[in-house]
């Protein structure tokens, strides 16, 4: 089982790009899983590799089970009990599916 790193004000880390980070309750930019580590530890490494020198003990952690590609999709945060924390990603889940008859 995998970690997710949570925020109880800004939701699930979903990852980053640029030097910023994207959260589930704050600015999702559309996506629809959130990154994983095999680890708390690993989680906590991440963390303080931030420039902004976070704390670890300012996050939560909880296993969520990850896809093949090593993220946590909308369905393994929900039976992570992480319902409340999704934000608008079922949201970007549903503006990502194929509309039917096109590809």
């Amino acid at each position: 089982m995998n970690v997710v790193i949570t925020h109880p004000e800004w939701g699930i880390y979903l990852g980053n790009a640029l030097g910023l980070g994207f959260w589930s309750m704050m600015d999702s930019c559309e996506q629809p899983v959130a990154v994983t580590f095999p680890s708390e530890d690993a989680a906590i490494k991440h963390i303080r590799s931030w420039d902004n020198g976070n704390d670890p003990e300012a996050y939560g952690f909880v296993e969520a089970a990850a896809n093949d590609e090593g993220y946590a999709t909308v369905a393994s945060l929900k039976e992570a009990g992480l319902e409340d924390m999704l934000g608008d990603m079922e949201d970007n889940v549903l503006r990502q599916m194929p509309v039917a008859g096109y590809a």
